[in-house]
């Protein structure tokens, strides 16, 4: 694969890092990608790791392509550990895609970081049904 080829199911709003396109490569390449984020699947437990930051800028390409990855999938377990920042527009994309799962399926977010789990907390988020905010320390491989 060139420089210029792209994965199928990759999405870019534009700009990548090299180096995260590189080091993902060897998991079927990024399932979105932009100058602040990268979006990789992951294997144990299957499902999406972000790294780097969701803001306004990015919520809404992030949340299409994560419901395009998850679609056929059971429970999706998302691993936040490597998220730096996230913003309300974030948070709200990741809150609607969980209470857009269809068939009782539940939402897992793993490495959340402590002041979006309090954000989620407040807004009583945390208890959406379909939600669920893993206290599990390990990362996602």
């Amino acid at each position: 694969m060139g420089i210029g080829d792209r994965p199928a199911g990759y999405r870019s709003a534009g700009g990548f890092l090299i180096e995260d396109l590189f080091a993902t490569s060897q998991r079927e390449g990024p399932v979105y990608a932009d100058r602040h984020l990268v979006v990789t699947r992951t294997n144990n437990p299957p499902g999406l790791r972000f790294a780097g930051e969701i803001d306004i800028t990015n919520s809404d390409a992030v949340a299409q392509s994560v419901r395009q990855a998850i679609a056929d999938s059971g429970d999706p377990h998302l691993d936040l550990s490597r998220l730096s920042f996230c913003d309300i527009s974030g948070i709200r994309a990741l809150v609607e895609m969980a209470m857009g799962l269809d068939g009782g399926r539940t939402m897992l977010l793993h490495g959340l970081p402590k002041q979006l789990q309090e954000v989620m907390r407040v807004t009583g988020w945390s208890g959406l049904p379909s939600l669920v905010l893993c206290t599990c320390s390990g990362e996602a491989e």
